[in-house]
């Protein structure tokens, strides 16, 4: 099944397809149906796996019509191989983790239990398959198009970046990881770390190399805050692609775009989805409300997930300030790039490239530590003293910052516009860490409670012993320390030391933490 197909024989290649799916298909509904319920995994790719099905039989009674282009048809053939390989998949996983008619009910039992370990698995497989079913979808609707649509130029690749290059940009080797793990098809890599660490400025560097290296890939940037932005991300894409139909008041845009970047004809293709922090903007499917379809026609009701596909013509890079969401939408902690504050190197190369003037090297190694190494923090420095000087000094910033509270947040409060940021974001990084409080006071109040018991004590060296059990309000059902330490540490406002039992915070973080607790009102007295 797994071998190459040849054009001329991919009618009959899809018979066979159809015929082993069929069978596959069959195999899932008999242990439904006489063995009792199958676990969620495998009924998802039982409601997928008839779709794809009739998008193969769809497919090939296009072919035999005469409405496909060969260019179609060669365009088609790893789509048609690729289903065999993850059919073949799915039969290997049901032989393995359900239980056969034949069973005991000692093996139905252990084969039940068994089966948990590979729901990943069959959810991956569920992916590709809807990827799979758009391709063939597309294929065919389009076979159907009139002649002179189909024959009309395809535009020049090109990208929709918001954002100017930064000529001051530092290469922390970041972008070589991102380079080498977005080289497998259908690949998904997350930039994952505190707000204001760079992740948005890697992710754009990132973005010109890729034109640089590939002209004909197309650049795709898609902000991703809310569902709203990321409509508006995919209707820029339809309009620079200038996808049909793009510009109707009624058009499904998610739908529009997603058809097109299934479609391998129109070439390899980069997006990234930048600010992905919410969980609540990117709910599992099954999370959705009664009543919803499980496939991609109801753009109201589907999950944005559905429409970040994996197709083997495209790649995808986030940037999130949460590990949570990133592992949602990768699917491996593997995929994983955390994003760390400079090293002291870096950090000074970077306060050297944004500062016209000179300065000594001792004073300006002692802001860039004050600083945490943030690179935020050192463009706003850099900014503020660009903008005061000759009055505004490295040195004076520096004693600035260390004269007391007030000072202090007056100068990291401060909001200096820069143009290579989303213009809808503060620059302040008081502001912008602000808003990762916001998400945990949202989604979980406890872990803020937590937050602001750490945020009293020395900022290294936090023994668990004097946390666990110890910030709860007295109306308050216990909280769970591990779910509340993991919030935390997932939006990096905390790390643990090797062993996992004593906690620690950036300084910067710490006093940000105490300042929007008491505004919040949650400071612990």
């Amino acid at each position: 099944m797994a071998e190459a197909l040849a054009l001329v024989g991919i009618v009959a290649n899809i018979i066979q397809l159809v015929d082993y799916g069929s069978r596959v298909l069959k195999r899932l509904e008999e242990y439904q149906s006489k063995l009792g319920d199958i676990p969620e995994a495998f009924r998802h790719i039982k409601t997928e796996l008839p779709v794809l099905l009739d998008a193969l039989w769809q497919t090939k009674a296009t072919i035999d019509a005469g409405s496909m282009q060969d260019e179609s048809k060669e365009a088609l053939l790893p789509a048609v191989e690729g289903c065999a390989v993850q059919i073949k998949a799915l039969d290997d996983v049901i032989a393995k983790a359900l239980p056969a008619l034949g069973d005991s009910w000692a093996r139905r039992g252990r084969k039940a239990l068994g089966s948990l370990r590979y729901d990943a698995k069959v959810e991956k497989i569920t992916a590709v398959v809807r990827g799979y079913i758009q391709t063939l979808t597309y294929h065919a609707a389009a076979s159907l198009r009139p002649l002179a649509d189909r024959t009309l130029p395809h535009p020049t690749p090109s990208s929709t970046v918001p954002f100017r290059r930064d000529p001051h940009f530092v290469d922390r080797h970041i972008l070589s990881d991102i380079h080498c793990k977005s080289q497998q098809s259908a690949s998904r890599v997350a930039l994952v770390g505190l707000g204001g660490v760079g992740k948005s400025q890697l992710a754009v560097e990132y973005s010109y190399r890729v034109q640089e290296n590939s002209p004909a890939t197309w650049v795709f940037w898609v902000h991703a805050s809310s569902r709203a932005r990321f409509e508006e991300g995919y209707r820029k894409i339809a309009e620079r692609a200038k996808l049909p139909g793009w510009d109707q008041p009624d058009v499904d845009i998610l739908k529009l775009v997603h058809s097109w970047l299934c479609d391998e004809a129109n070439g390899r293709w980069v997006m990234i989805v930048d600010n992905a922090d919410d969980l609540g903007v990117f709910p599992r499917p099954s999370q959705r409300g009664k009543g919803s379809k499980d496939d991609v026609s109801s753009n109201a009701a589907a999950s944005l997930l559905e429409f970040l596909l994996q197709s083997l013509n495209g790649s995808i890079l986030i940037t999130s300030r949460s590990r949570d969401v990133a592992f949602r939408l990768t699917g491996s902690y593997a995929d994983i790039i955390r994003v760390q504050p400079m090293d002291q190197a870096h950090a000074l190369a970077l306060l050297r490239n944004k500062l016209d003037g000179s300065f000594e090297q001792d004073d300006a190694a002692a802001l860039v530590e004050a600083l945490d190494y943030m690179p935020l923090a050192i463009t706003q420095a850099a900014a503020y003293i660009s903008q005061r000087a000759p009055r505004a000094t490295v040195s004076r910033y520096l004693q600035d910052l260390r004269k007391g509270d007030q000072d202090r947040a007056k100068l990291l409060e401060m909001d200096i516009e820069d143009s290579r940021r989303d213009g809808t974001a503060s620059n302040s990084i008081i502001a912008t860490w602000q808003i990762s409080f916001e998400h945990i006071l949202r989604a979980r109040p406890s872990a803020t409670q937590l937050l602001s018991l750490m945020s009293l004590f020395d900022r290294q060296g936090i023994p668990e012993s004097l946390l666990s059990g110890r910030y709860q309000e007295d109306n308050d059902a216990s909280p769970d320390f591990e779910d509340d330490l993991n919030t935390l540490t997932s939006f990096s406002l905390v790390a643990t030391d090797v062993d996992g039992y004593q906690f620690e915070m950036h300084r910067l973080v710490q006093f940000s933490t105490r300042k929007w607790l008491e505004l919040q009102g949650e400071l612990e007295g």
